[in-house]
């Protein structure tokens, strides 16, 4: 057993036992509060009876003081059996990842889909049984898009990128406990209302600090306490005070008219916010050796202010923000004491200190956040390796597998260096041609986010990732599947002649044409692609495309092959060098049951 999965198997089984031993705590604690209230009744009933009113106030005080402390352990241990459970989710799920049964996790990204992207659904990168879906275990909504936009790999990475994000992963797969009290902090204060837009949106917008709100607010609190006091005086009536109060929500009501956007927005995310809180904190307090963690530190670090005070400063401040609409007490405090005036007031002196320093304490939160996920393959996956960032366009490796199928895959050993510029891949239907581009295209992928790679080495250049592997119908479009993989093959083109440094996977190209047309123009484009700088793999069951090889010592040929055993096809994935010399395509219509005579 690895060290990832004894690790997830001790903490899985350590809370289960305690998440069973709370679960008994809060059935006694719950009992208690109903005896706790059964005995008050009880006793301010024979209290009652003897007349003592004195000891009857005196009694029902001490069982409510009695009372709120149990309820307040009450709260704490349910706070302690969901932080049990989500450890346990953490623990199983870090163990189904282990045994390649990620499939069921039910995030799988599938909106960041793009058909019109140049990689990412043909090596799925996003959906079902995919990269996301196996490495993703974010908690705020900025690090989920933020993972996804790094997986997307959209914006151009150097060398020193990808060697700095290398060592910040390894660090962070070494940091398991502090990631899992990370992922606590997120998932404990998470509500489906957050909007991270909006909070950014406020805090970059002009603070509206208004003394004249504050001022008449407290003219009406010291009128709310003057009329109140006078009426227990008997010198108002009762009715005197409840017309104030009605005054006293009318003159609300204009005050915070133009702050009410602002005060449903916090309340909405009062607990993202501290959950945000916490989080920052953790990584405020936590000692980074690798430099990207420094550098990302430091952006939330300054002589000057603290931001997990801050932040803690702006969590508290929206905790008591309240809805009046459906909280009778909050409603209550909020006439009496205009307290919605005297938040809001108090976190638009948030902003005018802070606000603009919040984007970018959050994006350091969402970049550790998107880091902690893929930091989740260098611990879970003892045999996978970093990879060799290189200064020129190669890719090569030994016993490369494809990182979606794991343990099952079929490993390989794979070279496109020094004169080759293009690998052509034969064999026969099933034999593992496909599979094999997706194999080196996600491999390529995860080296280009600083990921550990399924490979026992494997060494690449940096270059721009273009496939064509899995084209479709677009009727919305009106194009065929054909028409699909012409405008795929010309965005390539386009890129090699822009001077782009691509590497290119190409999957049974032109397959929607006859023959003649399918070998001329795959020739050609072949050529063309190797005048303009790009390299690549190039999946074909044109044999005579290999011919190739011989005309021009800048391609290479790869295969795969089939067997046979009591008459049923079979195949080893392995790939071999040179070109395939076996077809399967009559023996399996054979099985089809097409006789040929």
């Amino acid at each position: 057993m690895s060290k990832a999965n004894e690790y997830y198997n001790s903490v899985l089984q350590e809370n289960i036992k305690i998440k069973e031993s709370l679960i008994k705590k809060l059935n006694i604690i719950s009992i208690i509060r109903l005896i706790i209230i059964i005995l008050m009744l009880i006793v301010d009933y024979l209290l009652y009876k003897a007349d003592n009113y004195t000891a009857i106030i005196v009694s029902t005080i001490t069982f409510l003081i009695v009372f709120i402390f149990t309820a307040l352990n009450h709260s704490n241990k349910l706070r302690d059996k969901k932080i049990s459970e989500i450890l346990i989710d953490i623990n199983q799920k870090g163990i189904d990842r282990i045994n390649d049964d990620f499939k069921k996790f039910k995030d799988t990204g599938s909106e960041y889909l793009n058909y019109k992207h140049r990689f990412i659904n043909d090596l799925n990168i996003f959906g079902s049984n995919s990269i996301f879906q196996l490495i993703n275990s974010t908690v705020t909504i900025g690090g989920r898009n933020r993972l996804a936009e790094i997986l997307s790999n959209e914006q151009s990475v150097s060398k020193k990128d990808i060697l700095k994000r290398q060592e910040a992963i390894k660090e962070l797969s070494s940091k398991v406990q502090w990631r899992q009290k990370f992922i606590i902090s997120g998932l404990l204060n998470k509500s489906s209302n957050s909007d991270l837009n909006d909070l950014l949106v406020w805090g970059e917008g002009e603070s509206k600090i208004n003394i004249l709100n504050v001022i008449i607010s407290y003219i009406f609190i010291f009128i709310n306490v003057v009329s109140v006091f006078l009426a227990l005086s008997e010198v108002l009536p009762w009715s005197f005070v409840v017309l104030v109060f009605m005054i006293d929500f009318i003159v609300l009501k204009i005050l915070t008219k133009s702050i009410s956007k602002d005060i449903k927005l916090f309340n909405d995310i009062k607990k993202e916010i501290n959950g945000y809180s916490e989080i920052l904190e953790l990584i405020e307090n936590e000692e980074f050796n690798s430099e990207y963690l420094k550098e990302l530190k430091n952006k939330i670090s300054y002589k000057e202010i603290s931001c997990k005070k801050e932040m803690k400063k702006l969590s508290n401040l929206a905790e008591w923000v309240g809805d009046s609409s459906y909280n009778a007490y909050y409603f209550i405090i909020n006439i009496l004491f205009f307290s919605d005036v005297f938040i809001m007031n108090g976190l638009e002196k948030w902003k005018k200190n802070n606000g603009s320093k919040l984007r970018e304490w959050l994006n350091v939160m969402n970049e550790i956040d998107s880091l902690n996920s893929i930091s989740n393959i260098a611990f879970d996956h003892e045999d996978w390796s970093y990879p060799n960032i290189l200064n020129r366009s190669e890719v090569y490796g030994e016993e490369i597998g494809h990182p979606l199928i794991g343990n099952k895959a079929v490993k390989n050993n794979f070279s496109l260096s020094g004169v080759q510029k293009v690998a052509l891949i034969t064999g026969s239907n099933m034999s593992g041609k496909s599979t094999f581009l997706r194999s080196v295209g996600c491999n390529l992928a995860l080296s280009y986010i600083g990921a550990p790679v399924y490979a026992k080495n494997f060494n690449c250049g940096i270059m721009s990732l273009y496939t064509c592997i899995t084209t479709r119908d677009s009727l919305e479009e009106s194009i065929s599947s054909f028409y699909a993989e012409i405008l795929r093959i010309k965005i390539l083109i386009e890129a090699c002649k822009k001077g782009e440094k691509v590497f290119f996977l190409l999957d049974e190209i032109f397959k929607g044409t006859n023959s003649r047309d399918r070998h001329t123009g795959a020739t050609v484009l072949i050529n063309q692609l190797i005048k303009h700088g790009g390299i690549g793999l190039v999946s074909t069951h044109d044999l005579e495309l290999c011919d190739l090889e011989k005309e021009d010592n800048q391609i290479i040929n790869y295969n795969f092959r089939e067997f046979y055993e009591n008459d049923k096809i079979k195949f080893d994935y392995i790939l071999r060098r040179g070109k395939s010399e076996t077809q399967n395509a009559i023996n399996l219509m054979k099985l089809a049951g097409i006789d040929f005579i």
